[in-house]
């Protein structure tokens, strides 16, 4: 997955998101994600679970609010939700707004 510089937010571009109040939102979460498959894309192939948002991407963050941005996503039309266990909820990429 690609990330063009001119379709990417300001505030990923000046590394600000995490200063937000709404942070991780649905696009935040989408980013991190973008970025991992960019910056690795023979280990990570679009697809992502809820556990290793929390765990890794976001450990910080309130694990409601994460799961809320993940499943914004689907109804977004960005990503699709591959799992829907409690638990275990999986979501892989569809679309790449950043491209």
């Amino acid at each position: 997955m690609k990330i063009n510089k001119d379709k990417l937010p300001i505030k990923y571009i000046l590394g600000i998101e995490k200063d937000l109040p709404d942070y991780p939102t649905a696009l935040d979460v989408l980013q991190a994600e973008v970025k991992l498959c960019n910056r690795n894309p023979d280990r990570y192939k679009g697809s992502f679970t809820f556990h290793a948002l929390k765990t890794y991407r976001f450990p910080e963050s309130d694990h409601d609010k994460i799961l809320e941005s993940a499943k914004e996503l689907v109804t977004m039309g960005l990503c699709e939700q591959t799992n829907e266990e409690p638990g275990k909820e999986a979501f892989k990429i569809i679309q790449n707004p950043f491209e």
